[in-house]
């Protein structure tokens, strides 16, 4: 007969009570957000500030991403004269394609407040900034 590790064995006996195993459970990390602009994203005028979010959803990682510690995504987002994203770009990789990619799928379905210059809704660039923390690191509150 052969040998059961005690934890493999703990857990078996977990998931047969239908419990979820304690290996099995990965807290998600914590996501960050800065919205802002550089000079010169935006050549045709000069924006002192990045518009608001309107709507937002979380960038959800796989059940089995790890995080041993923070990194952060940045991306470029175009918005139309509405505030929807027209086009998303990653410009700084975390290293990890898998956060790069849940990143860039959040993004590319937020809604921004328009841009308006002068009394006229504006196609416009912002940057936006994702930080990925381990929940160990998180700072309280």
């Amino acid at each position: 007969m052969p040998r059961f590790n005690t934890a493999l064995a703990l857990n078996l006996v977990l998931m047969l009570l239908g419990a979820t195993p304690a290996m099995a459970v990965a807290a998600d990390p914590q996501v960050f957000t800065e919205v802002f602009v550089e000079r010169g994203d935006n050549p045709s005028f000069e924006l002192q500030q990045a518009s608001a979010i309107e709507y937002s959803t979380a960038p959800a990682t796989r059940p089995d991403t790890f995080l041993q510690a923070p990194m952060q995504v940045v991306l470029v987002a175009q918005l139309d004269e509405l505030g929807h994203v027209s086009n998303v770009m990653v410009v700084r990789s975390s290293g990890l394609r898998e956060l790069d990619r849940v990143a860039f799928t959040a993004v590319d379905e937020w809604r921004f407040e328009p841009v308006v210059v002068e009394g006229v809704a504006r196609h416009a660039r912002v940057r936006v900034r994702l930080s990925f923390v381990p929940p160990a690191e998180a700072p309280p509150g």
